[in-house]
């Protein structure tokens, strides 16, 4: 007999996202979902606590794998406290796991960052579950730089790139390059050797040069529109491989800023429900009131929850999930299981995550409960109440 902790969630909707369930029941032990269905074919077990969820939406929890940092926080502190802080702020929003997201910086800083952000994730945290780390740049296109510093972008070199592996304890989960520089390979298969994902992003590929990186199997998308060589009828570019490419997983900052709500729909008929992703790209400005705020060390100034850097470039966003998820469905009309995959099950496919992303027997525990206007009530991190909505 376990002498696991017993939990029974029972839903008025409960999505898997696979599977929908109205009402639905979740039994979890421990950290660990053990069964999933209806309530009528879900036994409630003895000394059980329950959750009664039955005016409520059940689903899995938000993976969020772009995300520089919320709260007045910035992910490139690297401290232990700055991202627990992280931690607990974005649980208030459905996402129960992320990855805190690098900028483009000296190798270095770069170095030192890593080396303390690896440290940090192997500790337990008061929220969200840190999953890796992103390295997004420095080897990214000049000319699709973004706000990076251009003195910080750099040249494909895969003996820094192991040397950021090695120093963060190997915690480093996504790359993002631009596909098209030159001594690009040898970094991808260093990549593959570690089992990081590669994604392509920052970048002034060209149709061709991008389904080349995709055959190779950089097959996940940064931002996309942002930050790539535009597209055009004749010149389709980066952005008509990603479109057109089903085996590419594609990011989309869905704040109404980076991207119009008309090429939302465009983007979503496209790429279809399996191969959205709604990330952020949120950065210490999330949560907190207009101001100027860090993004690695630039200063970026906020109005309106517009993030801009000192050129008056966009630099990141202010986004949340759920209002991704909420600005997502009301721009394409989707369904909301439809709509859910992108949060859920489509980031851990993409970074290749067995246990998340999913409510079925033998998953994470990871699990948020929202009203029908999409506001988190309750977040759950590994079986536990994190955030509970008063």
């Amino acid at each position: 007999m376990s002498n696991k902790a017993l939990l029974a969630i029972d839903a008025g909707t409960l999505l898997t996202p696979e599977q929908k369930f109205s009402p639905g029941r979740l039994i979890i032990e421990g950290a660990t979902v053990t069964e999933v269905g209806p309530p009528e074919s879900v036994r409630v077990p003895p000394a059980v606590t329950r959750i009664d969820a039955s005016r409520l939406l059940v689903t899995p929890g938000f993976i969020d794998p772009h995300i520089h940092g919320c709260g007045g926080v910035d992910v490139m502190d690297g401290t232990d406290e700055s991202l627990n802080a992280i931690s607990r702020i974005l649980v208030r929003h459905g996402t129960t796991s992320f990855l805190p997201t690098t900028v483009s910086s000296p190798p270095d800083v770069l170095t030192h960052t890593v080396e303390q952000l690896g440290a940090a994730i192997s500790k337990s945290f008061d929220g969200a579950e840190p999953l890796g780390i992103h390295l997004e740049g420095p080897f990214i296109s000049t000319d699709r730089r973004g706000t990076h510093k251009a003195s910080n972008v750099l040249a494909p070199d895969f003996g820094l790139f192991e040397d950021w592996v090695r120093a963060s304890g190997h915690a480093v989960r996504l790359l993002t390059i631009a596909p098209e520089l030159n001594g690009i390979d040898p970094l991808l298969m260093m990549a593959a050797h570690f089992g990081v994902t590669v994604a392509m992003g920052h970048s002034n590929a060209s149709f061709s040069q991008a389904k080349t990186a995709a055959d190779r199997g950089v097959c996940y998308a940064v931002h996309t529109f942002n930050a790539m060589r535009a597209f055009s009828h004749r010149d389709p570019g980066i952005v008509g491989t990603v479109l057109t490419d089903d085996r590419i997983f594609a990011e989309i900052i869905a704040d109404g800023i980076h991207i119009d709500h008309a090429v939302v729909r465009f983007f979503a008929r496209a790429k279809g429900k399996s191969r959205v992703l709604l990330t952020t790209d949120a950065i210490s400005a999330t949560d907190m009131p207009d101001g100027h705020y860090r993004l690695g060390g630039d200063t970026v100034e906020v109005v309106n929850g517009i993030c801009r850097d000192a050129d008056g470039r966009l630099a990141g966003s202010t986004l949340t999930q759920e209002v991704a998820l909420r600005n997502f469905v009301d721009w394409t009309q989707w369904p909301f299981e439809d709509a859910l995959h992108a949060l859920t099950l489509n980031p851990a496919r993409a970074l290749k995550l067995e246990k998340k992303g999913v409510l079925e027997p033998g998953a994470d525990a990871d699990v948020v409960i929202l009203d029908d206007n999409f506001r988190v009530m309750k977040t759950l991190v590994a079986g536990r109440v994190i955030f509970h909505r008063d």
